[in-house]
């Protein structure tokens, strides 16, 4: 009877484990700094390997604002291009980005708003997210963080 008891116990432990891990209720938040592992702009990877940016940097403030940072070789060192602006979530999964685009020089390339992106996966060290109309209307951009 004892045996049965024990048994009983372990198994009861286990179900409690495995239903805490799977029920997890943690949120997550995009806040903090990000670095890029791949961008994939309407099926075609556009980062790393052969691309000319082969490491980036993007950081989510607690205000709503934000910053990226390109650079053209692994040791983020060779500034290639830099992003600021402002997020806005519509709600827990959608949010826009508005920003400029500047070259090392601090002159403006590219002016960019609207830009909506959903996130596809996001946990502790895991962001993924969907963009869509950056740079252009029509364009839909996959990409992936670590943190």
């Amino acid at each position: 009877m004892k045996r049965l008891n024990y048994f009983l116990l372990l198994i009861l432990f286990l179900l409690q484990s495995c239903s805490n891990d799977s029920s997890s209720s943690e949120t997550y938040s995009i806040e903090g700094t990000w670095k890029t592992t791949s961008t994939v702009v309407n099926g075609v990877e556009k980062f790393g390997g052969t691309n000319i940016i082969k490491s980036e940097l993007t950081n989510f403030d607690a205000d709503g604002n934000f910053d990226a940072q390109s650079y053209s070789d692994t040791n983020y060192s060779d500034l290639y291009s830099y992003l600021e602006g402002t997020y806005t979530f519509q709600s827990a999964t959608t949010f826009n980005l508005s920003g400029n685009q500047y070259n090392p020089s601090g002159d403006l390339t590219l002016t960019n708003s609207n830009i909506s992106c959903q996130i596809l996966k996001l946990n502790a060290t895991q962001l993924e997210i969907k963009l869509t109309n950056l740079p252009d209307p029509n364009v839909v951009s996959v990409k992936k963080f670590i943190r």
